[in-house]
């Protein structure tokens, strides 16, 4: 399932299935609209668990809903449904969305953006994914109605799940402090396969010359907005460079964000002098060669619910230097440089580095978890599991 295609609507007489019984095979719902729009981080982690998922199971239908059209995978059992009129957030899943399932005779709904409907899924067994909790970390870096919605439809769903799974070990314990509910499984995020140290030398020196990049350089990547903290970066980056630091290049990949006007202007400012590079969008290859030639991979992010590019920088074998919130440090493995994410603190770090003083170190690969086969195993432990509980509330509970 390596081709993606536009999503059609297709009536649900087509893929309901009357008279069905425990042995049928399972009718898996998804949210799928991370898969609309920009691509995420929430996105790559679905997509990389959906995959497998199909593989492992053909005998089942997966059946992806959405309020929008996207970029959706396709494969033999899959089923695109997209609702029209576009509604979104909480009001499609409890209106278009719970329809639609009803509809459908789904079995299962997996919550894969830590939303599922509240009401109507008597019948339908139920589970969640919980990226992160920046409302409560890091509400200054969300847009107030994402914010909202995060804050006050996510416990109630983690409250109404089946089963809940968290990206992070980080995560999971947040949830169970904040959430009041300790979830069924952590299931990492997994890179996808060509993340790996270069093999062809001439194909990343060529990447670099398309860029006009040299060796030594630093690498950030992450979308321009206030959360992955690239404003603060760069600032003491520059006021480093000012005192004489011998710094490498500070090369940025990522697509224009929210609320980055401010960032923007500092790499217009920056951009004359040569010292600071922002590349925008760099596809899968590029990235990997990017990785792979960098001195050191920087993400000071004020947050994170695991941090994917860490990994996907340690499997480039690049030494990686992080926020110091534990989810980070768990998704680098502990072998990355935990820093303060202030401008004083990272001016410090930066400083070190210049001196040959951070302990920058690679990860070896064989002590990297990314195996999307078997966390797409794990989950699917999870979704039967769920399908057994709503059999079970449909035991016990009046109809």
């Amino acid at each position: 399932m390596t081709s993606r295609a536009v999503g059609a609507l297709l009536p649900a007489a087509d893929i309901a299935a009357p008279g069905r019984t425990p042995q049928s095979p399972l009718r898996v719902g998804l949210d799928a609209c991370c898969l609309t729009g920009a691509r995420t981080g929430v996105a790559n982690y679905v997509e990389s668990l959906l995959v497998p998922l199909c593989a492992q199971h053909p005998d089942a239908t997966f059946v992806l809903y959405a309020n929008g059209d996207g970029d959706f995978p396709v494969a033999p059992n899959v089923v695109h449904r997209i609702s029209r009129p576009m509604r979104r957030g909480p009001v499609w899943h409890n209106t278009q969305l719970v329809r639609m399932l009803q509809e459908d005779g789904t079995d299962v709904f997996w919550g894969t953006n830590g939303l599922i409907p509240l009401h109507g899924l008597r019948g339908i067994g139920s589970v969640v994914t919980i990226h992160d909790l920046v409302h409560r970390f890091a509400p200054q870096t969300q847009r107030m109605a994402v914010r909202w919605k995060q804050r006050v439809f996510q416990p109630l769903a983690v409250r109404a799940a089946d089963r809940v799974v968290a990206v992070s070990r980080a995560t999971a314990g947040d949830v169970a402090t904040h959430y009041g509910r300790e979830p069924d499984a952590v299931i990492h995020p997994s890179a996808p396969r060509h993340f790996k140290g270069v093999d062809d030398a001439a194909a990343a020196d060529a990447t670099l010359r398309r860029y006009g990049l040299a060796q030594p350089y630093l690498l950030a990547v992450g979308t321009l907005e206030p959360r992955k903290n690239l404003l603060a970066l760069v600032e003491a980056y520059l006021a480093c460079s000012a005192e004489g630091a011998a710094l490498p290049t500070l090369v940025l990949v990522g697509g224009p964000g929210w609320q980055d006007a401010r960032l923007r202007a500092a790499l217009a400012d920056a951009a004359p002098g040569g010292r600071v590079r922002w590349l925008g969008y760099a596809p899968g290859e590029a990235l990997v060669h990017l990785y792979a030639r960098c001195h050191a991979f920087l993400m000071p992010s004020v947050y994170e619910g695991f941090g994917i590019p860490l990994l996907e920088a340690q499997l480039c074998r690049a030494p990686v230097v992080h926020g110091s919130h534990r989810s980070m440090v768990e998704a680098a493995g502990g072998m990355g440089v935990a820093v303060g994410t202030s401008p004083e603190e990272l001016r410090r770090a930066l400083r070190l580095l210049s001196e040959g003083a951070l302990p920058l170190a690679s990860r070896l690969l064989s002590d990297i978890e990314n195996d999307a086969s078997e966390a797409a195993r794990r989950l699917w432990s999870q979704i039967r599991a769920a399908w057994q509980a709503r059999a079970v509330r449909l035991a016990v509970q009046p109809a």
